[in-house]
């Protein structure tokens, strides 16, 4: 019996998902701004830490929901940039360092003319893991989100570009220890940072 119904399951299914269409799009853009706050522990003092503006490449995959002008979205990207700061807190002589970011979110896209081509608002949620180099350095995984809005413009029935504008905001535990080995004394001051990122891809559509 519960064979039975698994195979009506699928049979009900199958039609919806053959209808969804679904859209891949390698993207290539560059990512602006990442500032935020340390301090050393037990001082009153903070300075600024600040992210350098480098390119970012990723991926997003969007399914068409049942209703109209609406496709859920994940989003996946990665960026590698340094961080300077204004004095050696890190080690005793470095004065930057490398970090790669990675970001890995859901959340969705809403087309206010219908469909799934022209201008769109966007929304997502999720992950901002932050990886220091060189290995042996602490990494940070932390909740972040993005908005933001973008265009799609079809050039075939299969084929697309899409053009993307968000905003990246990580959140941040202050209190917390920055890119640290044993024996770096210094802790997060901020609430968390916020980066902006323009982005171009090809997008199939399946």
């Amino acid at each position: 019996m519960g064979q039975r119904h698994s195979l009506l399951l699928a049979a009900c299914l199958l039609p919806m998902v053959a209808q969804a269409g679904v859209e891949l799009t390698p993207f290539a853009g560059y990512r602006l701004g990442g500032d935020f706050e340390v301090r050393s522990a037990g001082a009153s003092t903070t300075e600024d830490l600040t992210f350098d503006d480098t390119r970012s490449l990723g991926l997003t995959l969007n399914v068409d929901l049942a209703e109209t002008g609406k496709q859920a979205e994940l989003y996946v990207a990665r960026q590698e940039t340094r961080v300077h700061p204004s004095e050696p807190i890190f080690t005793p002589t470095a004065t930057a360092l490398d970090v790669v970011i990675y970001q890995l979110q859901f959340g969705g896209l809403y087309f206010p003319e219908g469909g799934t081509t022209g201008a769109f608002v966007s929304g997502v949620a999720g992950l901002t893991r932050l990886e220091p180099k060189p290995d042996g350095l602490r990494n940070h995984n932390r909740a972040s989100i993005s908005l933001g809005g973008g265009y799609k413009l079809p050039l075939s029935q299969n084929l697309l570009m899409r053009f993307d504008l968000r905003g990246i905001y990580t959140a941040l535990d202050s209190g917390a220890s920055v890119f640290c080995s044993g024996g770096c004394a210094a802790v997060f001051d901020s609430s968390g940072f916020i980066q902006v990122e323009a982005s171009a891809g090809l997008t199939l559509r399946f």
